[in-house]
């Protein structure tokens, strides 16, 4: 009787440890106002640049026009200031509404940093497209390696890595233009 007491007990003990531990994947933090689970890592939005090409118009049925103008890569520039533990990111060439009011929203699932371009005011639409560089900080990063994607490209491709502890500035592309 001992024997099974004492084997359901340590039974017992190892569920509740195995039940309580924390997947890291399953944290997520987001910009929008805090929500999410707890992580070392915030994000806020910090601006927007004005349209920086001249707006296409939506109606245009020129297929070479549409694409020379989509053709460009889209990207993020990021400089790490380990001091700070801030890593700021500029997303470059991000398409919208050229009546856009550009935002990005970043939230985080463990080690990977995903982020949403945006129209903040949906309400206001014209029939052109406009490209954005919008910027962001993300607050409580260290010295290692985090992954980086937008949130509707789930492809592998489209998963970037920022080596932060071997660069603390640099480029990286995506095979798609982000929306």
């Amino acid at each position: 009787m001992k024997k099974t007491l004492l084997f359901c007990s340590l039974f017992a003990i190892a569920a509740f440890n195995f039940m309580s531990c924390d997947d890291e994947d399953e944290n997520n933090n987001t910009t929008n106002n805090g929500g999410g689970a707890t992580s070392n890592l915030s994000a806020e939005f910090v601006g927007a640049s004005d349209c920086l090409k001249n707006a296409l118009d939506a109606s245009d049925n020129d297929d070479a026009t549409r694409a020379s103008y989509l053709d460009e890569k889209t990207s993020i520039s990021y400089k790490f200031d380990s001091a700070k533990g801030e890593l700021e990111l500029n997303l470059q060439n991000a398409v919208l509404n050229c009546a856009a009011t550009p935002k990005m929203d970043i939230r985080f699932s463990g080690d990977t940093i995903i982020f949403n371009p945006y129209n903040a005011n949906s309400e206001e639409a014209a029939k052109c497209l406009c490209i954005y560089n919008l910027t962001s900080k993300v607050k409580g990063a260290e010295s290692k390696v985090y992954y980086i994607r937008p949130e509707q490209l789930t492809d592998a491709e489209d998963v970037q890595v920022l080596e932060l502890s071997q660069k603390n500035e640099g480029v990286v592309y995506f095979s798609n233009v982000i929306y």
